[in-house]
């Protein structure tokens, strides 16, 4: 369309339409102008709160609370923002009166959108793994001077106060799940310990730091189960020897006139007589009291036969001893000695006898040395079936050895691994400790108000001027787009473009609107008059046919209707 259209076109246009311009500029403007002088009056109070840093170095204590300030801040503005929280301010200062009948939700999005917390950031920015935040604003719109900054306030102490509450909980939050987790692992510890203590001592016998120890016991064991072993075999060499010895002597190697010889030979005689009489016999009594006299002749003195009784209870004791469960290896060691002590005595007291030559000490001597050594070799056995028992359950907990070490390294992976992570997490609850502390203190990283909100001597809206202005600006647009809506609506050739462009061809000749002679500013039936039938619509009326003319004769073809409106339109 802008090929239509020249600059003689566009000032014929406007003045054709300049009223249609005018009347929406006339009545917009002065209305826009009276509205905005008319809107309320908006108060802004503003204050600012800054971020300052950690106090302490972080190499030295670390926080816990890594997330930027960007991040708390716009947590807190939502916590700070939820329904409850507005609504207790907004009773709480009046926001709202009664009269204006809002419902809560109303309140709540009105707060919310007068509300304004806006960042202010460090030149160059924060980079990654940065914040530059270094401070915020926050700002409260209401009608009334003193409840804005009152508000405004109120909310910067609700971020201060929900800072500190922030960092606090979540440092002690810290600790307490460190602490959670150092008592679990200090059980699991614990628990791990006490199975090892129990494996340990199920497994006493055999665990891996005594295999030196069990090996050189079998060693020893095994030296001494064949000491033992000769031992024996020497006492049963000299039993033999005393046995055969004995036997010869009762049997009367020892002479005529012995004692030995003598009591078989009565004994011999006793049991001939008793084949022809009976006990009742004389001579049967006579022999008996023989035998007796001999017998008590050839039997120990009655302090050997207190030792031989003594030795025999000692022996007993000892065999008791070493079957209970409950004597000592002291006790046990302690009769041992008793029994060899009896039997040192009781051979020093035959020896004795038999120098002395009190009775038969030939057999008595020879009785005696088959006792002790019968004594000996009751104590060797033991001592070789012990040795023997020793040496297998050694050898057992030798064998046991390599498996019980397999479960023991085990459950001490499992031990130092726990013990490793409880270390770990014991060092964490200190670091976590220590940040709770800081945050306790206030000595990390907070927020303090720098510039607390003050009431505000002028209106922060609406800003009359240029609102006015635009009013302004936005009448004369009506006022354009009225102009213009007429143009098009209308069907009127809007200049020779236009004209060219609906005849197909250029015009012979523009004639121009020319004004009525006698009076320059004739009446509008003047105009009229002149319009239709003035010399100036004749001389058009003329061009126009002879146009129509020319370009007929020139085609071969009559007048098409567009040219046709045209002409009735010039």
């Amino acid at each position: 369309m802008g090929d239509e259209f020249t600059l003689e076109d566009a000032i014929i246009i406007a003045k054709r339409r300049i009223f249609h311009f005018l009347i929406p500029v006339v009545i917009l403007a002065p209305l826009g102008v009276l509205t905005v002088m008319l809107l309320p009056a908006k108060y802004t109070a503003q204050g600012t709160i800054l971020v300052e840093s950690a106090q302490i170095p972080s190499d030295l204590v670390r926080s816990t609370i890594q997330s930027f300030a960007q991040e708390r801040i716009e947590m807190i503005k939502q916590r700070v923002m939820t329904r409850d929280q507005l609504l207790k301010i907004s009773d709480k200062y009046e926001l709202f009166p009664k009269k204006l009948g809002l419902s809560e939700t109303q309140r709540v999005e009105r707060m919310r959108k007068r509300l304004n917390v806006s960042l202010i950031t460090a030149q160059g920015g924060g980079g990654r793994g940065r914040d530059n935040t270094i401070a915020f604003n926050v700002s409260y719109i209401d009608r009334d001077p003193i409840k804005a900054y009152k508000v405004a306030n109120e909310f910067m102490s609700l971020f201060l106060t929900e800072d500190v509450r922030t960092r606090t909980a979540g440092a002690s939050n810290t600790t307490e799940f460190f602490k959670d987790q150092t008592k679990r692992l200090a059980a699991s510890v614990a628990q791990i310990d006490k199975k090892i203590a129990d494996y340990k001592e199920a497994n006493s016998g055999a665990l891996p730091e005594q295999l030196n120890m069990h090996l050189n016991m079998l060693t020893q064991a095994t030296n001494d189960l064949a000491t033992v072993e000769g031992q024996i075999v020497a006492l049963d060499q000299d039993t033999r020897y005393v046995q055969s010895q004995l036997a010869a002597y009762l049997a009367g190697a020892g002479g005529e006139d012995g004692p030995a010889k003598q009591l078989a030979q009565l004994k011999a005689q006793l049991t001939q007589l008793r084949s022809i009489y009976t006990d009742q016999h004389p001579n049967v009594k006579a022999v008996k009291d023989q035998i007796a006299a001999l017998e008590a002749q050839m039997r120990p003195s009655r302090e050997i036969q207190e030792l031989q009784d003594q030795l025999t209870t000692a022996e007993l004791a000892l065999d008791k001893a070493e079957k209970s469960n409950k004597a000592s290896p002291g006790e046990i060691a302690d009769r041992q000695r008793e029994v060899e002590r009896l039997q040192n005595a009781l051979s020093a007291k035959v020896t004795e006898a038999t120098s002395s030559g009190g009775g038969d000490m030939v057999s008595a001597q020879l009785q005696s040395r088959l006792a002790i050594a019968n004594s000996k070799r009751a104590m060797l056995e033991k001592q070789r079936e012990e040795l023997k028992a020793k040496i297998a359950d050694l050898q057992g907990r030798i064998a046991r050895t390599p498996e019980v070490e397999r479960g023991l390294q085990a459950l001490m992976r499992d031990y130092d691994n726990t013990f490793k992570e409880y270390q770990e997490v014991l060092s964490k609850q200190q670091d976590a400790q220590l940040a709770e502390n800081l945050e306790d203190n206030q000595k990390a990283e907070k927020f303090s108000i720098l510039d607390p909100a003050v009431r505000p001597e002028k209106p922060s809206s609406p800003q009359r001027v240029k609102l006015s202005v635009l009013a302004i600006f936005a009448a004369f647009g009506a006022g354009g787009m009225t102009a213009l809506g007429f143009e098009f609506l209308s069907p009127t050739v809007r200049g020779r473009a236009h004209f060219e462009k609906l005849m197909d061809a250029p015009p012979i000749a523009v004639i121009p609107n020319f004004p009525n002679e006698k009076s320059a500013r004739p009446s509008k039936k003047g105009r009229k008059k002149n319009a239709r039938g003035g010399p100036a619509a004749a001389a058009a009326a003329i061009a126009a046919l002879a146009f129509l003319t020319g370009a007929a004769l020139e085609s071969g073809l009559g007048a098409p209707p567009a040219s046709a409106a045209a002409m009735k339109e010039v």
